[in-house]
């Protein structure tokens, strides 16, 4: 399922009750607000009266590094930067509202889709006019744009008082969390607008985007408020829809997007934008292309290196090629086209074999000791949840996100809290030691193991039992199986895929092979596959006594009465006498 059509049912449960007279959580005014500011600022495209500081709930490093160029530089001069800024948002914008709807509905004319596009430009301009990221020099750090008394987060106002959880989940500061949270909202009003009684035609486009923005801003049962009694959201709103006054800073309106927005929109935090190099031939390639990414047309990023190009299947995954081949890359990748995929060979690495080229990186199932308090994020670059990681511990690696490129930075996802998990900075190649160190698997304590390793003792706790394989993954041959309860020696571990599947080399008296025992990503089910300790047999089910029934009755036959009726009469007969 596409991470688009996932949070809808999850937007859906957050905006019920929307209409409710009272906003669910009384939120203080700037709430997280650290270090906020209002100096040279004002309602224009690009800026905003009041900013705060995007930590707690975000990574103000992974904006300047992923997400700069749309943030607003107050270093520059500001009508240079505001003409910069608006080019990079428009693309961003565009590329996001066509590429949510293409998700959504497919089957959209080429009308509604231009229709959609501008209607939310207009609602992000009716918000914030397009504002959400500021580099500030007044004290050189990454701030997020917040209104209404800083209840508003973000270019779209995602409200703390009406999605409380939701904002401390990411979906204000990250700026495609926040596109996508606000656009499921409009899109559901969007539709429900088809069948508004207030649209002259379902495909009056300007109609239904006042319907929906009604809608959005005031609740569903306020579809039809700009028609019939129009208040100043409306007003507001239309204005700003007629006038499209953001064309007047948009010198390129067909640009190309400075990230890549798809990539963001589905949850990849490390993405790689489209870059569009020089003019380069095929004969001599390496000019141009040596310091880039190449996304073949099959969606894969490559590197070009000794006559062929050496991939991997995720885009947050290209680093580990740089530290493969020890290359410096900038971090955008150039689109081929099919000639020039199909001008080489490909190798296309799994993800945590290439992941092991990271110089002085741990891999998944590791132990390493947190060295210092770091913060612990839900994502690798994501929101804070509010809890660090304890300095001097022993955790357990459950997955390993690369950071940037040049500095092979890395990302460990560890349990904390008993079953809680998060991402904790582990820095990179020259300062990894700083940040966490080895371990060995022995010091982990036993309530913290969740993966096992050489020398551990396993059981299956399958009901149905586990299948053994002459290799991990899935080219191995069946070659035997262990059931529930089998008691099973350690001999290697491997980590494989994108959702971070444990194959386990184990063996018994009589059997030694490869087993699948669960995945780790998004959450861990390896306890449904095995265990360190052995399941409680099964007690068969206590045999209930027969039931015997009570002798029945002989009848006396031929018509006679029954015995019983005799003695009743003799009884009778004989109170009588």
């Amino acid at each position: 399922m596409s991470r688009i059509a996932q949070s809808l049912i999850l937007v859906s449960l957050a905006v019920a009750g929307n209409e409710a007279i009272a906003a669910p959580n009384d939120t203080e005014a700037y709430y997280l607000c650290a270090n906020k500011i209002t100096d040279n600022t004002s309602w224009t495209f690009g800026t905003a009266p009041a900013y705060c500081d995007i930590e707690p709930f975000g990574d103000p490093e992974f904006v300047r590094t992923y997400l700069s160029e749309i943030a607003f530089n107050t270093a520059e001069p500001t009508a240079d930067e505001r003409a910069r800024y608006m080019n990079a948002l428009n693309a961003t914008i565009r590329d996001g509202a066509a590429y949510y709807l293409s998700v959504r509905k497919p089957d959209a004319s080429t009308a509604e889709q231009e229709a959609w596009v501008e209607a939310i430009k207009a609602v992000a301009n009716q918000e914030t006019f397009w504002s959400h990221y500021r580099d500030a020099v007044v004290d050189g750090r990454m701030k997020m744009m917040r209104g209404d008394s800083g209840h508003g987060h973000g270019m779209m106002q995602v409200d703390d008082r009406w999605h409380f959880a939701s904002i401390n989940e990411g979906k204000g500061w990250q700026i495609f969390e926040n596109m996508l949270y606000a656009m499921e909202i409009f899109y559901s009003e969007w539709q429900n607008a088809e069948q508004a009684s207030c649209l002259s035609a379902p495909d009056n486009w300007f109609e239904r985007t006042r319907a929906a923005y009604a809608a959005y801003n005031g609740g569903p049962s306020r579809i039809c408020r700009w028609h019939d009694n129009p208040v100043w959201q409306d007003e507001g709103f239309l204005g700003k829809f007629e006038a499209k006054s953001w064309l007047n800073y948009i010198a390129a309106p067909d640009a190309i997007a400075p990230v890549d927005v798809a990539c963001m929109l589905e949850g990849v935090e490390f993405c790689v934008p489209e870059y569009v190099p020089p003019a380069h031939s095929i004969e001599n390639p390496e000019t141009p292309w040596q310091y880039n990414y190449l996304e073949l047309t099959s969606g894969e990023i490559c590197l070009l290196e000794n006559g062929g190009f050496h991939c991997v299947l995720q885009q947050q995954d290209a680093p580990c090629l740089n530290a493969m081949f020890d290359r410096v890359s900038i971090a955008k990748a150039i689109k081929l086209d099919q000639a020039e995929t199909d001008a080489y060979p490909k190798t296309l690495y799994e993800k945590h074999q290439c992941l092991a080229n990271l110089e002085n990186s741990f891999a998944v199932g590791q132990s390493v000791i947190a060295e210092k308090a770091t913060n612990i994020r839900h994502t690798a670059a994501g929101t804070d949840t509010q809890h660090d990681a304890v300095k001097g511990k022993v955790y357990q690696i459950l997955d390993v996100v690369a950071g940037t490129p040049a500095d092979q930075s890395r990302y460990y996802r560890i349990r904390y809290n008993a079953d809680s998990e998060g991402y904790i900075y582990a820095g990179g190649v020259r300062d990894f030691s700083s940040w966490a160190s080895a371990a060995t698997h022995e010091s982990l304590p036993d309530s913290d193991k969740l993966i096992a390793m050489t020398g551990d003792t396993l059981y299956v706790v399958n009901a149905q039992g586990i299948p053994v394989k002459d290799a991990p993954g899935e080219p191995g041959t069946e070659i035997g199986k262990f059931e529930k309860g089998d008691a099973l020696e350690v001999h290697s571990t491997q980590s494989m895929g994108e959702h971070n599947e444990i194959y386990y080399e184990v063996s018994t008296n009589a059997l030694r092979g490869f087993i699948y025992s669960g995945s780790l990503l998004p959450s861990s089910d390896l306890a449904s596959w095995t265990s360190f300790e052995a399941p409680e047999p099964e007690t068969p089910p206590t045999p209930e006594p027969p039931v015997t029934e009570p002798p029945a009755q002989q009848d006396s036959g031929g018509g006679s009465l029954s015995y019983a009726l005799l003695l009743l009469l003799y009884v009778i007969r004989k109170r009588r006498l």
